[in-house]
């Protein structure tokens, strides 16, 4: 498919896309596959200096970006983070927050203080894009949220989807039409972009014309296992 026809068909030449979660993982994979897209990108991350390196490599492969220094668990970053994007673009036409905490604490050893990490850094984060992501796509536009990996079956994880599932669910019918709100769930964490392309491309296709008309939907997202290291045994085995 030629670059003409394929922005054509995506529709997101010049669109404004923020992407939480930026610096790393997941969002850093979903940055680079938005500014090869021709949408310009918002880098936000609790450390700007991790949003400044991924801005830096969307405009080093042709696109257009700027960092943004945010936690979106914290409600002041929140709506300092949705200022600052409207002095310099006005509207947005995009948001995907990418969810960030993990846990692998067994459910009977999980403490208080892990469980309200993970309600901050999750469910929290994602109800304060939400509201505020109302204000700023007004005009129309999409929120993806992407959900902890399906191959963490803890209790206390399952309860964190299952209540961001439902702020998606609640959201997509509060929001007005024109904005799409749906959430992806990967098969696990990230390994890096090379592995990690099918999110990529799964949150691109949610942002783009092909996906008009899909609201409050919770899709899970297959990905390839990474190659695993080499079994210490098996390298020692093959030494002279």
């Amino acid at each position: 498919m030629s670059d003409m026809s394929r922005d054509g068909l995506l529709g997101l030449t010049g669109r404004v896309v923020m992407i939480t979660g930026a610096g790393r993982g997941y969002g850093r994979s979903i940055a680079l596959a938005y500014g090869r897209n021709g949408a310009t990108v918002i880098t936000v991350d609790p450390d700007v200096e991790l949003a400044a390196a991924v801005a830096s490599e969307v405009e080093e492969s042709g696109g257009t970006a700027i960092p943004i220094r945010g936690d979106m668990s914290v409600g002041i970053d929140v709506s300092t983070t949705f200022e600052k994007i409207e002095e310099l673009y006005g509207m947005l036409d995009g948001i995907v927050h990418v969810t960030n905490a993990v846990s692998q604490t067994p459910f009977v050893e999980l403490l208080e203080s892990e469980w309200y990490e993970l309600l901050n850094s999750d469910v929290k984060s994602s109800l304060y894009t939400l509201q505020q992501g109302l204000k700023y796509l007004a005009g129309g536009g999409f929120v993806v949220v992407i959900m902890p990996p399906a191959n963490n079956s803890e209790p206390h994880v399952a309860s964190i989807r299952g209540a961001m599932r439902g702020l998606i669910e609640g959201a997509s019918s509060v929001y007005p039409k024109t904005v799409r709100v749906n959430g992806l769930i990967p098969s696990r964490e990230a390994a890096g972009e090379e592995y990690d392309q099918p999110l990529a491309r799964a949150v691109v296709a949610l942002g783009s014309m092909v996906s008009e008309g899909l609201h409050g939907e919770v899709v899970n997202v297959e990905l390839p296992e990474p190659p695993q290291p080499p079994d210490l045994y098996d390298v020692l085995s093959e030494l002279p």
